[in-house]
C-alpha cells in the first residue's frame, strides 16, 4: 500500500515529458533541443553542423534539410539548416522538427550542399 502511495505521489509530482522527451530512440535529435523547449535546435557544432558535416564528407555527399516554422505562445519564428550524411537520417530531422514545432511553414531535404544565394554559409 505504501509503495503504491509513493508511486501515485511521484507521479502527480513529477512534470510529464514532451513529445520530444519521451524516447530518445524514437527522438534521436532530442539533444539539440535547448531546455525551453520553445528554440531553435542547436545545430552548431553537432555532428549535424553543415560545416563539420561538409568538411568530412564532401559538399556532394551531403544531404541538407531546410525547416522554418513558429510557436505561437510566446509567439516566435523558428529556422534551422542541418546536414546528414543519408536522405534518411536527413528526413527523420524533418519529421521530428514537424512534432516538434507548432505550425512547419516549409521542410524540405536536398542532395549536396547548398551555400546560399552569395556563397556566404
Amino acid at each position: 500500500m505504501r509503495a503504491i502511495l509513493v508511486i501515485l505521489l511521484l507521479t502527480i509530482m513529477l512534470p510529464a515529458p514532451t513529445a520530444a522527451q519521451v524516447n530518445n530512440k524514437l527522438y534521436p535529435f532530442n539533444h539539440l533541443i535547448p531546455n525551453d523547449l520553445r528554440s531553435a535546435p542547436r545545430i552548431y557544432g553537432s555532428q549535424y553542423d553543415c560545416r563539420i558535416r561538409v568538411k568530412e564528407d564532401g559538399a556532394e555527399n551531403v544531404y541538407q534539410a531546410f525547416v522554418t516554422g513558429y510557436f505561437s505562445d510566446p509567439s516566435r519564428n523558428i529556422s534551422s539548416v542541418a546536414c546528414f550524411r543519408t536522405m534518411k537520417k536527413c528526413q527523420a530531422y524533418l519529421n521530428f522538427m514537424r512534432g516538434y514545432l507548432e505550425l512547419t511553414r516549409s521542410a524540405s531535404c536536398q542532395h549536396g550542399y547548398y551555400k546560399g544565394l552569395f556563397g556566404w554559409f
